[in-house]
């Protein structure tokens, strides 16, 4: 059985525990074990890197550098900390003397980076080491065709020299998901686009214009629900419908493991479904009750 590590950030154990708890449950259906990385910092996405750039690396190292010890790569939730630490990794990677700066600091704690760890978000996971064949045979109660929307967010569509394969230029594994689970994907305008949380900090008002834009653009396409795989796009695409007038036409959110594990058998409670801050009743009983 294939093992990872799971650094799982700032945001996911504190606002969105049920993303967690679902992957989890749905990799381990797949054969893939995940195990806890303890002890672990802030990546220092955007912030920190924005600000300093020997702290950031500094922050990052001592990640990868845990993963190290635990003798595992390292999986992660949320987009922005897979951005973020695949950015560190080329950079520790190149600069030998950022290296060396990061391990004299590493050093005080036993620890050290030593390029042999990799990471990968949640959908690299489902791109490189799930067959579609598996996938298929875990499928035992599929989705009797709802029309859903991928969204992939920032950090997993750009920029693809370093983050990503430079031969997937548009990610399709959501979607590919979705199929197979029994769903439609749809296609609608600005996919790649920012979900805006990341402008949050800086200017509300934009930000969550951003947001509520995706949200027009799916729902003109024929969405009934959003499935998301970053905890920071899960949390902005959920909350910007409210307190807009949307009350009677909000779209429910899921994690793409929350959207999976009903179709593969899974309990709605084990799947934490009660703490979406939006109904997915909608989608849940799209499930067909047959094989």
């Amino acid at each position: 059985m294939r093992e990872y590590v799971l650094f799982r950030g700032c945001i996911t154990p504190v606002r969105h525990p049920a993303y967690e708890a679902a992957t989890v449950l749905v990799l381990e259906r797949l054969g893939i074990n995940v195990k806890p990385l303890s002890n672990t910092n802030c990546c220092g996405a955007q912030y920190i890197e924005s600000l300093d750039e020997r702290a950031f690396l500094a922050l990052g190292g001592r990640i990868l550098a845990l993963a190290e010890q635990e003798g595992k790569d390292i999986l992660t939730l949320c987009g922005a900390c897979a951005g973020s630490l695949k950015h560190t990794k080329k950079l520790l990677d190149r600069r030998k003397r950022a290296r060396s700066e990061v391990n004299s600091l590493l050093g005080k704690e036993g620890l050290e980076y030593t390029k042999n760890v990799r990471v990968k978000h949640l959908l690299d996971v489902f791109e490189e080491d799930i067959s579609l064949e598996a996938l298929h045979a875990a499928i035992t109660n599929p989705y009797a065709g709802i029309r859903l929307a991928a969204h992939y967010g920032c950090y997993l569509t750009r920029p693809f020299d370093e983050l990503n394969s430079p031969a997937i230029k548009i990610p399709t594994i959501m979607d590919t998901v979705i199929r197979i689970a029994g769903g439609r994907p749809v296609e609608y305008e600005g996919k790649s686009r920012c979900c805006g949380s990341p402008i949050l900090i800086m200017d509300e008002t934009v930000a969550n214009n951003v947001g509520l834009n995706k949200i027009r653009n799916m729902r003109e396409a024929g969405a009934a629900g959003i499935v998301t795989a970053c905890t920071n796009c899960d949390i902005q695409l959920s909350q910007v419908q409210y307190g807009n007038g949307m009350e009677k036409s909000r779209l429910p959110v899921m994690t793409l493991p929350q959207f999976l594990g009903p179709a593969m058998g899974i309990s709605d409670d084990d799947l934490g479904m009660y703490m979406n801050r939006t109904s997915p009743s909608r989608i849940i009983e799209s499930l067909t009750g047959v094989r």
